[in-house]
Protein backbone atom coordinates (compact mmCIF):
# COMPACT_ATOMS: atom_id res chain seq x y z
CA UNK A 1 0.00 0.00 0.00
CA UNK A 2 1.33 3.41 -0.95
CA UNK A 3 0.61 6.32 1.35
CA UNK A 4 0.89 10.03 0.61
CA UNK A 5 0.96 12.71 3.28
CA UNK A 6 -0.44 16.14 2.47
CA UNK A 7 -0.90 19.27 4.55
CA UNK A 8 -3.79 21.71 4.70
CA UNK A 9 -2.89 25.17 5.91
CA UNK A 10 -5.00 26.42 8.82
CA UNK A 11 -4.68 29.10 11.46
CA UNK A 12 -1.40 28.49 13.29
CA UNK A 13 -0.05 25.67 11.16
CA UNK A 14 -1.08 22.78 8.92
CA UNK A 15 -3.26 19.69 9.35
CA UNK A 16 -1.54 16.50 8.10
CA UNK A 17 -3.62 14.28 5.82
CA UNK A 18 -2.76 10.62 5.25
CA UNK A 19 -3.99 9.38 1.87
CA UNK A 20 -3.77 5.63 1.12
CA UNK A 21 -4.78 6.15 -2.53
CA UNK A 22 -4.64 8.51 -5.49
CA UNK A 23 -6.74 11.54 -6.36
CA UNK A 24 -9.79 10.47 -8.37
CA UNK A 25 -11.88 13.23 -9.88
CA UNK A 26 -14.32 10.65 -11.27
CA UNK A 27 -15.08 9.40 -7.75
CA UNK A 28 -16.38 10.87 -4.53
CA UNK A 29 -14.17 12.00 -1.66
CA UNK A 30 -13.90 10.57 1.85
CA UNK A 31 -12.65 12.54 4.84
CA UNK A 32 -11.96 10.31 7.84
CA UNK A 33 -11.76 11.75 11.34
CA UNK A 34 -10.14 8.97 13.41
CA UNK A 35 -10.26 7.80 17.00
CA UNK A 36 -8.01 9.25 19.70
CA UNK A 37 -5.28 6.88 18.46
CA UNK A 38 -4.98 8.86 15.22
CA UNK A 39 -4.11 7.57 11.73
CA UNK A 40 -3.06 4.06 12.76
CA UNK A 41 -1.62 1.58 10.22
CA UNK A 42 -4.65 -0.72 10.44
CA UNK A 43 -7.02 2.20 9.82
CA UNK A 44 -5.01 3.20 6.75
CA UNK A 45 -5.29 -0.39 5.53
CA UNK A 46 -9.06 -0.45 6.07
CA UNK A 47 -9.58 2.85 4.28
CA UNK A 48 -7.30 1.74 1.42
CA UNK A 49 -9.85 -0.98 0.65
CA UNK A 50 -12.14 1.84 -0.53
CA UNK A 51 -9.66 3.22 -3.07
CA UNK A 52 -11.76 1.93 -5.97
CA UNK A 53 -14.75 4.06 -4.93
CA UNK A 54 -13.20 7.21 -3.42
CA UNK A 55 -10.24 9.50 -2.95
CA UNK A 56 -9.81 9.16 0.81
CA UNK A 57 -7.82 11.09 3.38
CA UNK A 58 -7.44 10.54 7.11
CA UNK A 59 -6.94 13.84 8.89
CA UNK A 60 -4.81 14.05 12.02
CA UNK A 61 -6.86 16.14 14.48
CA UNK A 62 -4.10 15.89 17.10
CA UNK A 63 -1.30 17.53 15.15
CA UNK A 64 -1.05 20.38 17.66
CA UNK A 65 -0.30 17.83 20.41
CA UNK A 66 2.36 15.83 18.62
CA UNK A 67 0.09 14.07 16.16
CA UNK A 68 0.69 10.75 14.52
CA UNK A 69 -0.56 7.29 15.45
CA UNK A 70 -0.47 5.90 18.98
CA UNK A 71 -0.53 2.10 19.56
CA UNK A 72 -3.77 0.83 21.05
CA UNK A 73 -1.93 -0.59 24.06
CA UNK A 74 -0.88 2.99 24.95
CA UNK A 75 -4.38 4.30 25.54
CA UNK A 76 -3.30 6.61 28.36
CA UNK A 77 -0.90 8.41 26.00
CA UNK A 78 -3.77 8.94 23.56
CA UNK A 79 -5.94 10.33 26.35
CA UNK A 80 -3.15 12.64 27.52
CA UNK A 81 -2.99 14.48 24.23
CA UNK A 82 -6.64 15.39 24.59
CA UNK A 83 -5.72 17.71 27.45
CA UNK A 84 -6.63 21.21 26.36
CA UNK A 85 -7.95 19.96 23.01
CA UNK A 86 -10.16 22.58 21.36
CA UNK A 87 -12.99 20.71 19.66
CA UNK A 88 -14.49 23.82 18.08
CA UNK A 89 -11.17 24.59 16.41
CA UNK A 90 -11.11 20.99 15.15
CA UNK A 91 -14.55 21.54 13.61
CA UNK A 92 -13.17 24.51 11.67
CA UNK A 93 -10.05 22.63 10.58
CA UNK A 94 -12.13 19.68 9.40
CA UNK A 95 -14.12 22.01 7.14
CA UNK A 96 -10.84 23.20 5.62
CA UNK A 97 -9.90 19.58 4.97
CA UNK A 98 -13.22 18.91 3.21
CA UNK A 99 -12.71 21.96 1.00
CA UNK A 100 -9.19 20.76 0.16
CA UNK A 101 -10.52 17.36 -0.88
CA UNK A 102 -13.50 18.66 -2.89
CA UNK A 103 -11.61 19.74 -6.08
CA UNK A 104 -9.55 16.54 -5.93
CA UNK A 105 -12.61 14.32 -6.31
CA UNK A 106 -15.97 14.73 -8.05
CA UNK A 107 -16.96 17.46 -5.60
CA UNK A 108 -19.11 15.25 -3.37
CA UNK A 109 -17.44 14.43 -0.05
CA UNK A 110 -18.52 11.85 2.53
CA UNK A 111 -17.42 12.24 6.17
CA UNK A 112 -16.51 9.19 8.26
CA UNK A 113 -16.16 9.71 12.01
CA UNK A 114 -14.65 6.94 14.12
CA UNK A 115 -15.07 7.07 17.91
CA UNK A 116 -13.81 10.59 18.73
CA UNK A 117 -14.49 11.63 15.13
CA UNK A 118 -18.26 11.15 15.39
CA UNK A 119 -19.11 14.68 16.62
CA UNK A 120 -16.69 16.21 14.10
CA UNK A 121 -18.40 14.70 11.06
CA UNK A 122 -21.79 15.44 12.61
CA UNK A 123 -20.80 19.12 12.69
CA UNK A 124 -19.51 18.92 9.11
CA UNK A 125 -22.82 17.50 7.94
CA UNK A 126 -24.82 20.10 9.87
CA UNK A 127 -22.77 22.87 8.25
CA UNK A 128 -23.74 21.57 4.80
CA UNK A 129 -20.22 20.48 3.89
CA UNK A 130 -20.97 16.79 3.27
CA UNK A 131 -22.83 14.65 0.75
CA UNK A 132 -23.15 11.93 3.38
CA UNK A 133 -22.35 11.17 7.02
CA UNK A 134 -21.02 7.84 8.35
CA UNK A 135 -19.92 6.92 11.87
CA UNK A 136 -18.26 3.80 13.24
CA UNK A 137 -18.92 3.51 16.98
CA UNK A 138 -19.03 7.29 17.28
CA UNK A 139 -18.76 8.61 20.84
CA UNK A 140 -20.27 11.62 22.62
CA UNK A 141 -22.51 12.48 19.68
CA UNK A 142 -25.41 12.80 22.10
CA UNK A 143 -23.84 16.08 23.23
CA UNK A 144 -24.45 17.60 19.79
CA UNK A 145 -27.94 16.38 18.92
CA UNK A 146 -29.19 19.95 18.52
CA UNK A 147 -27.20 20.03 15.26
CA UNK A 148 -28.87 16.94 13.79
CA UNK A 149 -31.92 18.93 12.67
CA UNK A 150 -29.63 20.88 10.32
CA UNK A 151 -28.44 17.76 8.45
CA UNK A 152 -29.98 17.15 5.03
CA UNK A 153 -27.60 14.47 3.67
CA UNK A 154 -27.79 10.67 4.10
CA UNK A 155 -26.88 9.43 7.58
CA UNK A 156 -25.33 6.02 8.32
CA UNK A 157 -24.39 5.20 11.91
CA UNK A 158 -22.95 1.94 13.24
CA UNK A 159 -22.65 1.03 16.91
CA UNK A 160 -21.60 -1.79 19.20
CA UNK A 161 -24.52 -3.19 21.18
CA UNK A 162 -22.40 -3.48 24.34
CA UNK A 163 -20.51 -0.19 24.01
CA UNK A 164 -20.34 1.50 27.45
CA UNK A 165 -19.50 4.83 25.83
CA UNK A 166 -22.68 4.76 23.75
CA UNK A 167 -25.20 2.56 25.58
CA UNK A 168 -28.55 1.52 24.15
CA UNK A 169 -30.44 4.48 25.62
CA UNK A 170 -27.96 6.90 24.03
CA UNK A 171 -28.30 5.17 20.67
CA UNK A 172 -32.07 5.50 21.02
CA UNK A 173 -31.72 9.23 21.71
CA UNK A 174 -29.50 9.69 18.65
CA UNK A 175 -31.92 7.72 16.49
CA UNK A 176 -34.84 9.80 17.76
CA UNK A 177 -32.98 13.01 16.95
CA UNK A 178 -32.42 11.73 13.39
CA UNK A 179 -36.07 10.74 12.90
CA UNK A 180 -36.82 13.89 10.91
CA UNK A 181 -34.23 12.99 8.27
CA UNK A 182 -35.41 11.13 5.18
CA UNK A 183 -32.38 8.88 4.58
CA UNK A 184 -31.12 7.37 7.82
CA UNK A 185 -29.88 3.87 8.59
CA UNK A 186 -28.59 2.56 11.91
CA UNK A 187 -26.70 -0.70 12.48
CA UNK A 188 -26.19 -2.04 15.99
CA UNK A 189 -23.80 -5.00 16.23
CA UNK A 190 -25.05 -7.24 19.08
CA UNK A 191 -22.60 -7.78 21.92
CA UNK A 192 -19.78 -5.68 20.53
CA UNK A 193 -17.79 -3.23 22.65
CA UNK A 194 -16.40 0.17 21.73
CA UNK A 195 -13.70 0.29 19.04
CA UNK A 196 -14.65 -2.93 17.26
CA UNK A 197 -13.35 -1.68 13.87
CA UNK A 198 -9.86 -1.07 15.29
CA UNK A 199 -7.45 -3.98 15.53
CA UNK A 200 -7.14 -3.75 19.29
CA UNK A 201 -8.75 -5.51 22.22
CA UNK A 202 -12.33 -5.38 20.91
CA UNK A 203 -11.70 -5.89 17.19
CA UNK A 204 -14.34 -7.75 15.19
CA UNK A 205 -13.48 -8.46 11.55
CA UNK A 206 -17.05 -9.26 10.51
CA UNK A 207 -18.40 -6.00 11.93
CA UNK A 208 -15.61 -4.03 10.24
CA UNK A 209 -16.58 -5.65 6.94
CA UNK A 210 -20.20 -4.60 7.48
CA UNK A 211 -19.24 -1.01 8.31
CA UNK A 212 -16.91 -0.81 5.32
CA UNK A 213 -19.76 -2.09 3.16
CA UNK A 214 -22.11 0.60 4.44
CA UNK A 215 -19.48 3.25 3.76
CA UNK A 216 -18.79 1.84 0.30
CA UNK A 217 -22.48 1.95 -0.60
CA UNK A 218 -22.73 5.62 0.29
CA UNK A 219 -19.54 6.45 -1.60
CA UNK A 220 -20.82 4.63 -4.68
CA UNK A 221 -24.05 6.60 -4.54
CA UNK A 222 -22.15 9.87 -4.30
CA UNK A 223 -20.14 8.86 -7.36
CA UNK A 224 -23.22 7.61 -9.28
CA UNK A 225 -21.77 4.12 -9.56
CA UNK A 226 -24.49 1.57 -10.21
Amino acid sequence: MTESVFEVEVDGGAVPLHAPGEERQDLSGLVVVPSIFGPTPDLLESIASLNDVAFSVIMDPFWRAGGGAIPYRERQCAIERLRGFELQRCFVEARSVVEWVRPRCNGRVIGLGICFGGPVVLDLAASGALAGLVTWHGSRMDQFLDRVQEIDCPIRMQFGGADPMTPSETIANIESACSGSTDVRFVVHPGLDHGYTLRGEHFDAEALAVDLGVTRELLRRAADIG
